[in-house]
């Protein structure tokens, strides 16, 4: 009787042990997992990819400032000429255009992310803030560890990157 017990409980733990190693796997993946990424149901940007490699993060064949710059000047114009607002970056257009290039940031370069700025938006789900030049320019990057894939979390276009 003892062995058959002992048996099933062994059964049991042989089962159990890898599924609870998997789920807290995920669970705490505040890290992209290494690997690439690839754009799925885009259009614009159909051959478009993400490499990921510990800490950094590096797209390939997409413009980033053809979609998200114009909207992120914009958005910096606008507060500057309000006079409600007490809002001046003390730079000029000409450095604001050079600081705001998103695709010198993300694209030319590997953009070093720290997960620790980011913060959790569902079971699986970490929304990654991913800036430059004091917080004026950037991204914010969804990252679903369960199923995989980073998403570019952006009104303009929201662009999906499934690891294959």
């Amino acid at each position: 009787m003892k062995k058959k017990i002992l048996i099933i409980i062994g059964i049991i733990l042989l089962i159990a042990i890898p599924i609870a190693v998997n789920f807290l796997l995920k669970v705490n993946a505040k890290r992209m997992a290494n690997g690439t990424y690839y754009a799925v149901n885009c259009e614009k940007y159909p051959d478009a990819y993400v490499v990921v490699k510990g800490e950094t993060i590096q797209f390939y064949n997409i413009d980033l400032n053809a979609t998200y710059r114009k909207d992120q000047l914009d958005s910096i114009y606008m507060k500057q000429n309000n006079e409600n607002l007490s809002f001046d970056t003390g730079l000029t257009d000409e450095e604001l255009l050079e600081l705001s290039d998103l695709n010198n940031m993300f694209v030319n370069n590997p953009y070093k992310y720290d997960p620790e700025k980011g913060w959790k938006d569902g079971t699986f789900v970490y929304l990654l803030r991913c800036d430059g030049y004091e917080r004026l320019f950037g991204l914010y990057l969804l990252y679903d560890s369960w199923n995989k894939t980073i998403t570019i979390n952006n009104d303009q276009l929201k662009i999906t990157f499934e690891k294959k």
